[in-house]
């Protein structure tokens, strides 16, 4: 999620219940440095003014941290920005969709309220909503990245895009599209792709094949081929 706003550029407002403002600021930190998240988790408490300086160029987006916002504090969020920014984020995070608090009983029915709200609140304020979710792990579950009916909760039927990931037990990053309702999408899926994860310094890239080098044939007093 976090590479993905960085790399869009647009202006965001992040509602980040899963990580605080630290854990954010170093992996921003790390990603701009190219540095490990231990040592820019360092330079919070040892160089402020450094920091504020590699931080300076990512102030499109806007944080709210609560750990558990309800609906309400959402959409009070939104009319803050737009009574600030005069008009409304570009793009909504939601992160994670299931911290959101409700008062319409099982964790199931909540989440497929936010599902409904999530689209009211795309329409009337014309932001691109982004929430992340979580899969099942189970036994079941498909492997690198979820298929649509891993999804938790089964709240696929109202957004437009879905996308699932995974990490491979050698540690490599794997993407899905198992909905899009304007192209192709492969709901069990069998097509993914591989992505470039440096965990240490939270940085999501392209992935790039790396070339083996193979040594030569060739033994001494051996005729080539």
């Amino acid at each position: 999620m976090l590479n993905a706003i960085l790399n869009m550029g647009v202006p965001t407002k992040v509602f980040s219940t899963d990580s605080g403002e630290d854990t954010i600021q170093s992996r921003i930190l790390a990603r701009a440095a190219s540095m490990p998240t231990s040592v820019t988790e360092d330079w919070l408490r040892s160089d402020p003014e450094k920091c504020a300086r590699l931080l300076a160029p990512f102030d499109f987006i806007d944080w709210d941290f609560r750990p558990d916002p309800t609906l309400d504090d959402i959409w009070h969020g939104l009319y803050a920005y737009h009574e600030e920014e005069g008009q409304y984020p570009a793009q909504t995070v939601i992160d994670i969709a299931s911290d959101v608090g409700h008062d319409t009983g099982d964790e199931w029915g909540s989440l497929r309220d936010l599902m409904r709200q999530a689209k009211v609140i795309s329409r009337e304020t014309g932001t691109h909503l982004l929430l992340v979710h979580h899969a099942a792990d189970s036994e079941r579950t498909k492997r690198p990245c979820p298929r649509r009916s891993d999804i938790h909760g089964k709240v696929n039927a109202i957004p437009e895009l879905i996308v699932t990931c995974g990490v491979t037990n050698s540690g490599d990053l794997h993407v899905a599209c198992v909905k899009n309702r304007h192209a192709k999408a492969d709901i069990d899926a069998n097509n993914h792709f591989p992505m470039s994860l440096n965990a240490e310094t939270s940085m999501v890239s392209d992935y790039v094949s790396q070339p083996h080098a193979y040594a030569s044939w060739n033994q001494p007093g051996e005729d080539s081929w």
